[in-house]
């Protein structure tokens, strides 16, 4: 039996011009009035929030007046941008030369993700899922939330040790460190290996760490891995599963997460704003939020 969709995704006013160029008078003449609005939170006087489905939203995003109006928009930009005054930039290129830049060891992305789909676990069963209230879950709901992580753990990126601390950091904590979970998690590590959800990641890049891409789940088991490495207590081919989550729309029914397509499309091009957008719409819905873990303390 079919699982009815509960949850409908929006999308602001200012999403809808930040990610995708509308203007107050494009937003009146292809979407109308707004489906819902929703109270500031930054201040109760101040205009309230006007949200759009995302269901419509993604209509109008493919019908070709508004297409035909996007482009001559980024036309005429284009050509405000060729008048403006160029300014005279100093060079330094002698600086430059006789900086001496330290040495980073980077993860080779363009070579070296291809090698690393290697599928070495996938045997995940639902008691491997760290949930509470089990019971508020059907039989159907639990079969095809394992056989999604086995199908995101066979398209996953496993990396050793040091292959991940170098290619990976964290994106924000999701949630306040817990101490007796990163033990629980080196205890299970130890003894089990890798036994759970891959860690999950839409692989954009760290500008704080522009050689690293940034994890968006799993801090606890981050933090579990970290201390293991630095004390030594890791071999160096332990296998650690980074699943990259522009490749979960394929594997998720349209049932579990109908916002899904909409929100990854814009993760990577729409900026910091795109990529929290991406992951808001992911932790919203229960199924996905389940599978990989992100917003969660897991």
């Amino acid at each position: 039996m079919a699982i009815a969709i509960t949850e409908t995704e929006y999308i602001s006013s200012k999403e809808l011009k930040e990610l995708h160029g509308f203007t107050d008078p494009s937003i009146k003449k292809f979407l109308g009035e707004c489906d819902m609005t929703q109270s500031n939170p930054k201040s109760k006087s101040a205009a309230p929030i006007r949200l759009y489905s995302i269901e419509r939203v993604n209509a109008v995003l493919a019908d070709q007046a508004f297409i035909e109006w996007q482009n001559k928009k980024q036309s005429s930009t284009s050509k405000q941008k060729q008048a403006v005054v160029n300014i005279e930039v100093v060079s330094k290129t002698e600086a430059i030369e006789t900086r001496q830049d330290p040495q980073i060891e980077a993860f080779d992305f363009d070579g070296g993700l291809s090698d690393l789909k290697t599928a070495d676990w996938d045997d995940f069963q639902w008691e491997y899922f760290r949930v509470e209230h089990e019971n508020k879950f059907s039989e159907e709901q639990k079969l095809h939330a394992v056989i999604t992580v086995k199908k995101m753990l066979a398209a996953s990126y496993w990396f050793v040790p040091d292959d991940f601390f170098n290619a990976f950091s964290q994106y924000g904590k999701g949630g306040t460190d817990i101490p007796d979970l990163v033990h629980a998690y080196k205890s299970s590590i130890l003894t089990n290996g890798w036994r759970g959800i891959p860690l999950t990641s839409l692989m954009i890049c760290d500008r704080k760490s522009p050689t690293k891409m940034m994890l968006d789940a799993g801090h606890h088991r981050w933090n579990a891995l970290k201390e293991l490495w630095e004390a030594k207590e890791l071999t160096t081919d332990f296998k650690i599963p980074v699943f990259d989550l522009k490749r979960l729309r394929p594997i998720v029914r349209d049932q579990y997460n109908p916002s899904l397509e909409f929100a990854l499309r814009f993760a990577v091009t729409g900026g910091t704003l795109g990529h929290d957008f991406a992951l808001r719409v992911i932790a919203k819905n229960w199924f996905t939020r389940l599978c990989t873990g992100v917003d969660c303390s897991y």
